[in-house]
This record gives C-alpha cells, sequence and structure tokens, in this order.
C-alpha cells in the first residue's frame, strides 16, 4: 500500500486536544524514499537545557584527562553506555554570576545569570531585571515552525513573591528562562499540566458551566477519529510507527495518573501536609515529556529544572536526608561531600535515562539525540565556594551533524559560557552577533579536543 504524502506538522485533532506525530515514511520527500539526501529531509535540530542546582562536588564530577580518552568519573559513571554521545566541556565561566559587587546571593545569580548572561538587579521587588534568554532568542525565531515555540519545565515551583536569597528576588533563583529582561518564563512543574499545555487545546466548557480539563480522558480517545482516518491511509511501516507513538503516549499517562491517585486512606482522618512524592518518577516523566514533545516536533525548544537554586530538597532513597543545600556548604567535610556525589550521581543517573530515550527514538538515517543539542550543567562549580569558573557542563548529542561528541573538550579558563550558546544558536540558524560577555564561538565539530 502507497500512504499519501502527509506534512510533518500534520496533527490528530478532537475536541479539546491536537496531538503531533513522530517522523513517518510518508511526512519525507520520494527522493528520500528512493535513497537520496536533500538537505530539506533533514530532521530538525532540538536544543535543551537541563539545569541542576547548588553546585557539584567537583573531585567526583570533573574528568582529569582530556580529548577522546577521558575517563568516567563517580559521578558520572552512569553515562557509560553514552560516553561517545556526550562532551565534557571544561573553563567556561559565567561572570555574571558572581558577585560584582553586590555582595551575598550567588545562588539567585547563577540561576538569573545561566541562561541569560546578564548580572541581575539585586532587588526583591517588581524591578527585577535580568536578560532574554538564549532559549527565547531560540524560541523567538526558530520556534516559529512548531506548535508551542518552547516548553519550561521543572520539579520545584517555589515562591511567587519576597527574597529567596540574600534579597534577591525569589524569580530569580526559580526560573532560568527569561522572555524579557524582566519577564521569566513560569515552569510547569506538574507533569499533568505539563502534558495538557504540550497537547490539549485548553479547557472545555461542560453543561455545569465548570471546566473540564484534558486530563478527564485520555488523549488518544479525543482524538481516535482523527487517528483511525489516518491509519487506514498508512502503510505497513508507519501504522507500526504509530502504534509504538500511541503506546509511549498511553503508557506516559498512565504514570501521570498514578502519581494522582487518591490517597488510600481517609483524609478527613488523616490530613498530611502534602501527598507523598517519587522524585525520581517525577524527574523522569518529565525528561519522558520532553521526548515526546521533541519527537512529536510539537517544540524544539525546552529547559528543564531539576531544581530550584538553593533548594533544600532532601534524597532518602539515596541516604541524603539532609537539605541538598545545606549539604553544598560542606566545609570539606569528607560526609558532606560524598553525598553531594551522591546527589550529583542520582542526577546524573535520571540524565542518562533521558539519554537511552532520546537514542532509543529512531529518526532519519540516526535518532533523536543525534538531532539534538543538550545542555546539561549549572553556574555553580562548587556550592561550598560559590565559584562561577570552570563550570560543570556537559553537551549531549551531534545537532544533526555538527557536533562531533566523545570528547572531553577543556577550553581556556574563564572562556565564557556563552560562548557556547551562540554556537548553539547558530545551529538553528538564530544569528546573534553577542551575548552577555561573549568573546566568539566555540568549535564544537573539531575531533580535537
Amino acid at each position: 500500500m502507497t500512504s499519501p504524502r502527509i506534512s510533518r506538522r500534520t496533527l490528530l485533532r478532537g475536541t479539546s486536544a491536537a496531538l503531533g506525530l513522530p517522523m513517518l515514511n510518508c511526512m519525507l520527500p520520494k527522493t528520500r524514499l528512493l535513497g537520496a539526501t536533500p538537505a530539506a529531509a533533514k530532521p530538525p535540530v532540538r536544543l535543551a537545557w537541563v539545569f541542576f542546582p547548588n553546585g557539584t562536588n567537583p573531585d567526583s564530577w570533573e574528568p582529569k584527562k582530556t580529548g577522546a580518552d577521558w575517563e568516567l568519573t563517580p559521578s558520572l559513571a552512569s553515562l557509560k553506555e553514552h560516553k561517545q554521545d556526550v562532551s565534557i566541556l571544561s573553563g567556561l565561566a559565567q561572570v555574571n554570576a558572581r558577585s560584582l559587587g553586590d555582595g551575598p546571593g550567588d545562588h539567585a545569580r547563577s540561576a538569573a545569570a545561566f541562561l541569560t548572561g546578564a548580572h541581575p538587579v539585586k532587588t526583591s521587588g517588581a524591578d527585577m531585571r535580568a536578560g532574554k534568554s538564549a532559549d527565547q532568542f531560540a524560541a523567538e525565531h526558530y520556534g516559529r515552525a512548531t506548535r508551542l515555540a518552547s516548553i519550561e519545565l521543572g520539579t520545584e515551583a517555589g515562591r511567587a513573591a519576597g527574597s529567596c536569597d540574600s534579597g534577591y528576588a525569589c524569580a530569580y533563583s526559580n526560573n532560568i528562562s527569561w522572555r524579557t529582561s524582566t519577564q521569566p518564563m513560569a515552569k510547569e512543574v506538574n507533569p499533568k499540566l505539563a502534558f495538557e499545555r504540550l497537547f490539549g487545546n485548553g479547557a472545555v466548557g461542560t453543561q455545569t458551566g465548570k471546566k473540564e480539563l484534558l486530563f478527564q480522558r485520555s488523549i488518544l480517545d479525543i482524538v481516535a477519529e482523527d487517528a483511525a482516518d489516518l491509519q487506514r491511509s498508512l502503510g505497513y511501516q508507519d501504522r507500526q510507527k504509530l502504534d509504538e507513538y500511541f503506546t509511549s503516549v498511553r503508557d506516559v499517562e498512565q504514570r501521570i495518573d498514578r502519581m494522582t491517585e487518591p490517597l488510600p486512606f481517609d483524609v478527613s482522618a488523616q490530613r498530611p501536609d502534602e501527598k507523598p512524592e517519587d522524585i525520581q518518577e517525577h524527574i523522569r516523566l518529565m525528561y519522558d515529556l520532553m521526548v515526546l514533545a521533541f519527537k512529536t516536533d510539537t517544540t524544539r525548544i525546552s529547559t528543564f529544572m531539576l531544581g530550584n537554586e538553593g533548594s533544600g530538597k532532601s534524597y532518602p532513597m539515596i541516604g541524603v536526608k539532609e537539605g541538598h543545600h545545606q549539604l553544598s556548604h560542606h566545609q570539606n567535610d569528607p560526609d558532606k561531600v560524598s553525598k553531594i556525589a551522591a546527589i550529583d550521581k542520582f542526577f546524573a543517573d535520571q540524565f542518562a535515562y533521558f539519554l537511552q530515550k532520546m537514542k532509543d527514538t529512531p529518526e532519519g538515517d540516526g535518532n533523536l539525540l543525534d538531532n539534538s543539542l543538550i545542555l546539561y550543567g549549572g553556574a555553580i562549580r562548587d556550592g561550598n565556594r560559590h565559584d562561577h569558573h570552570d563550570l560543570p557542563i556537559l553537551l549531549a548529542g551531534r545537532g544533526g551533524g555538527r557536533v562531533t561528541p566523545g570528547l572531553h573538550r577543556r577550553f581556556d579558563s574563564e572562556t565564557p559560557l556563552n560562548n557556547l550558546y551562540l554556537s548553539m544558536l547558530d545551529m538553528v540558524g538564530v544569528d546573534i552577533k553577542e551575548f552577555g560577555d561573549s568573546t566568539g564561538r566555540l568549535d564544537l565539530n573539531s575531533s580535537v579536543a
């Protein structure tokens, strides 16, 4: 059966939802199916920034050797299967996260400056100001081709107002994405609402006048009629791809539902402050949503905060009962230092899960990770010192063939992190002359570190 050619932007629609599709054979030009690879058939490049707070244990995080024979450190051991898909970038600095005469507040500054390259105004009021972030430059230009220009995700909501770090507004600590210098992009921390933002058309009215959320029904049920019409017109391989895709969507829905099931006891007799949550499952669900969003070309730009800067979250499932921020001020206490390393490893374990999901998603002549650039890191090196040089930065993916991974690249000390952002933006056609304290672009395609 020969499938009719359909557009890459085709959506399955229902009364309250619109679901993007994975890349199907019937979306490719005929020349591509005959074996040629014209530029128009190349999958788009996706950009993502995954941020972790409070610095690292540098001795357990950063590899000692450079080049292709770098060795995985204890904190990054779970990346063993992905060593040829990632690069460690050492020597980068975010100067505008430093005090520069403004006194304490390194946590707030590190989050605010991480992706904006700007020095935030020290205030806890409405006159806050940082800068437009790199992801939003990409969203403004490159994001026009997709249903959503970008998606901002996190695991902690945090306070919306007041001071969270030595006189700095909470918005600085809680956001890395900024639409303008005065307007942070609110991130979504609820997996259910993030799914609805990605694939829903909003709420629909009911006879009672109340709003019915998308998740009261499966999105697959909502778009079932449109999906059935499409499947009847597809060839065998495309139908198989679509079935696999629907299975992955249903899996995410069911896992989200399990996270929001009612408590198994009488809440009138025992009412806890909050529902217990599985931190690992929360993080992995957010990663799965990023994979779905990229796979369906719903968006090509994403940010994900594994925690707010200065986060005091504990991780009892890995033996860390103390708060993360408290531990980061370890004063070289061996026990505290080892627990910071354990948190570093936990974050890296979840990132390895995400990379595997990306690699397991075929696209074009490779996979979804091949056609992406995913930055993983933060703007504090060691939380005990609050230093903002030689940052823990990892870059995953090949950027559609524009990046040579598998290396530990060491740049000159104090090389601006913002140079990397210019290089990433160049790869999606966003031409910006300078960004923050940038001094040029980084060469990421050389096989020499």
